[in-house]
């Protein structure tokens, strides 16, 4: 690997992505065990020379062609990394996350003993082997809003331990912090029908084949028996025979931003459900169906609107 490594760097092509300005800056020095290392090649080349040892001599050429070597390895090993960066990111305030995040490598060669710092603290030791590697860093933002990534790190010591290279990395990916969801009062839960909505005392609906999760109270023993298989009752959500809206507006005496946890609460209910809802706020209005894109935008609204 070391003989492949110092001809790829002397490559001409790398030479010229190391000049183009849009290539990532990496940063390369000797740590502290580097520079004892350089003291005593230094001062083993003089005491050599002055005893004339030729045995003195070749150590220092040799430890100066392993710091050398290790100086493009250790290139080598940052080369052709790049975290891969997603446009939006939704967390929930006052809650610990982990972010899903992609690292791509764009070479053949496999990058090891390659830490991962984010806001000067360690994510972890990683070995990436493949084109495409996952990583998740914790992060936990206590008010709502947008908010950005702080910078990242790529750093490692391979191989010898001698060199540190360095990649900092700024995304300009988006984190949208949405409000705690907060369980409202019952009042609310019956209005937007969430506390009954497990209690089957709506209209029957009729028989369908039992699923993994369903309730064992709903099964139909009758039925079963009859078919010789789990048939579970069907009841009517009478939420779905209207067009549930909720309408902040209606609600001026609870804290705007009590409000806004409990709004996500029942969004995040309805979302999980499978069941529409509107939102409705000042002169906004929002439809939330059963695809992610929908959810994204209110809580998109939820993270930066103002009372």
């Amino acid at each position: 690997m070391m003989a492949k490594a110092v001809v790829d760097f002397f490559n001409s092509k790398l030479i010229h992505n190391l000049k183009n300005k849009n290539k990532t800056k990496i940063f390369i020095y000797p740590n502290l065990n580097g520079l004892g290392l350089a003291l005593f090649i230094f001062f083993n080349f003089l005491i050599a020379v002055f005893y004339e040892n030729n045995f003195g001599l070749l150590l220092s050429i040799v430890i100066f062609f392993i710091f050398f070597i290790s100086i493009f390895i250790s290139h080598q090993n940052l080369n052709n990394l790049n975290l891969n960066e997603v446009t939006e990111y939704f967390i929930e305030s006052e809650k610990n996350e982990k972010l899903k995040m992609n690292i791509v490598n764009s070479s053949n060669e496999k990058k090891l003993n390659i830490d991962i710092d984010y806001d000067k603290e360690t994510i972890g030791n990683f070995n990436f082997v493949n084109k495409i590697n996952n990583f998740s860093i914790p992060i936990k933002l206590k008010e709502r809003g947008v908010s950005s990534f702080k910078r990242f790190c790529i750093k490692s010591i391979y191989p010898f331990g001698i060199i540190r290279t360095k990649i900092y990395v700024h995304l300009k990916s988006v984190i949208y912090v949405y409000p705690k969801a907060i369980k409202p009062p019952e009042n609310l839960l019956n209005e937007f029908n969430i506390s009954n909505y497990n209690n089957f005392n709506h209209d029957f609906d009729g028989i369908e084949e039992f699923k993994r999760g369903d309730s064992l109270s709903k099964i139909a023993w009758k039925k079963s028996t009859i078919n010789e298989k789990k048939n579970v009752k069907k009841f009517k959500d009478p939420s779905n025979d209207q067009k549930v809206i909720l309408n902040l507006n209606k609600y001026p005496h609870i804290p705007f931003e009590l409000l806004l946890s409990y709004s996500t609460y029942i969004i995040k209910y309805y979302f999980q459900k499978n069941k529409e809802l509107k939102l409705k706020h000042n002169n906004n209005l929002f439809h939330l169906k059963s695809n992610q894109s929908s959810l994204n935008l209110i809580l998109k609204y939820l993270a930066d609107v103002k009372s």
